[in-house]
């Protein structure tokens, strides 16, 4: 068995692990999340991608298992990065379901700066094996800063630097619109900006007009997030068609 194999098989260990965590205490994040809830927190059902990110994984995993020589290639770049991003994942689950949200936020910030490592030795592959990378690193960013802003109202932070948390929302939203745009025509990846719009939906519905000022916000930054995708595509379909 070669080495590019064994790393594999841990892939899957690990990644079993993270799911039977996310089993038996993943139901109760939605309720916490609920309680002292942000602004920026996205409706119940925005959550329901985590299902689709676990399913993307699994799949790619098997692709690794396959072993073409691109794979093998991937693997040996990768090495331990997924090992340590599963077990991420379920410590997150672990901590943020104890509402331990200061442990929380630190192992989030860490589990984004893995799925960026993984993010940027990916990108020099076309196809599938960047694509749930691409989902998993856009709702992580947004997960992030909700994790922070959850953080602040747990400690019942009122204003940072003179502004409130409103303020602070729209300066969040922006915030990650600029960091979709920027990872969009760094990488050349459309799929990036097009994941953001799905939590800025998600907040949109749960905010049910309650404040304008983000609805607009929501709305502009979703229009330019979806123009800069179109525009990254249409971009990679010249480039293809040369």
């Amino acid at each position: 068995m070669n080495n590019q194999r064994k790393w594999v098989i841990l892939y899957f260990i690990a990644f079993l692990i993270m799911i039977a965590v996310n089993y038996l205490s993943g139901s109760n994040i939605g309720s916490i999340a609920k309680n002292k809830q942000a602004i920026i927190q996205p409706a119940g059902f925005a959550f329901a991608i985590w299902g689709l990110i676990y399913v993307l994984i699994l799949i790619w995993l098997i692709k690794l298992w396959l072993m073409r020589s691109r794979d093998k290639e991937v693997v040996s770049r990768l090495k331990y990065l997924p090992i340590i991003n599963f077990i991420l994942n379920s410590v997150w689950i672990i901590v943020y379901t104890q509402q331990w949200f200061l442990i929380s936020v630190i192992v989030i910030i860490a589990l984004l700066y893995n799925i960026a490592q993984m993010y940027v030795i990916l990108s020099s592959y076309r196809g599938f094996n960047r694509f749930p990378i691409s989902i998993y690193f856009g709702w992580t960013t947004v997960a992030t800063i909700v994790n922070i802003f959850s953080l602040a109202i747990n400690y019942h932070v009122k204003t940072i630097f003179g502004l409130t948390e409103l303020s602070w929302t729209i300066i969040a939203l922006i915030l990650a619109t600029m960091i979709g745009v920027f990872i969009a025509i760094s990488f050349k990846d459309w799929l990036y900006p097009l994941v953001l719009i799905w939590p800025f939906y998600g907040i949109y519905i749960e905010n049910s007009n309650h404040y304008l000022s983000v609805d607009i916000i929501l709305i502009t930054t979703s229009f330019i997030l979806f123009v800069n995708a179109v525009i990254i595509v249409w971009k990679n379909f010249i480039r293809d068609r040369l």
